[in-house]
């Protein structure tokens, strides 16, 4: 694998796209974080948050089992896991590029983008960076500002 042409990179491109467009078929909304309209108090923190209207892109899914949590008396909460991974082509294809702050729909479920790492490379080569691959967290509750995208 040290001797890779672009035309075998080209080949698997292919074949990978094609198996997360039509076999596989998991799409996820990104919403974008629109940090110019978010208002911030004076320290900085964002009290509401804007997000750009979403796009769906198909994607690779690792999940977590979701576990349970109490922090009151009475109080029952769930937290979970995900890693996203994304074609770099898909994204590029869609004009977007998933970043810390931004928010992913899966399931009817929100999940927010902890960290965004480009560390699959073909053949270890950097000129074939392939995915990207994004952990996140799931929300305590659904944001009430974003727009469905268009599909």
């Amino acid at each position: 694998m040290r001797f890779t042409s672009a035309a075998d990179y080209s080949t698997i491109l292919k074949f990978n796209r094609e198996l997360i467009n039509t076999v596989i078929d998991t799409p996820a909304i990104i919403y974008k974080l629109h940090i110019e309209g978010t208002k911030t108090n004076i320290y900085g923190e964002g009290t509401s948050k804007e997000y750009y209207v979403g796009v769906q892109v198909p994607c690779l899914i690792d999940r977590q089992d979701a576990e349970a949590i109490t922090e009151m008396i009475g109080t029952l909460d769930f937290e979970q896991d995900v890693t996203f991974a994304f074609l770099k082509v898909e994204l590029e294809d869609r004009g977007v590029y998933p970043e810390v702050g931004d928010i992913i729909e899966f399931d009817s479920q929100y999940f927010e983008i902890d960290t965004a790492n480009e560390v699959q490379l073909f053949a270890g080569q950097v000129a074939y960076n392939h995915q990207i691959f994004c952990s996140t967290h799931m929300m305590r509750k659904s944001p009430t500002n974003l727009e469905r995208p268009i599909v």
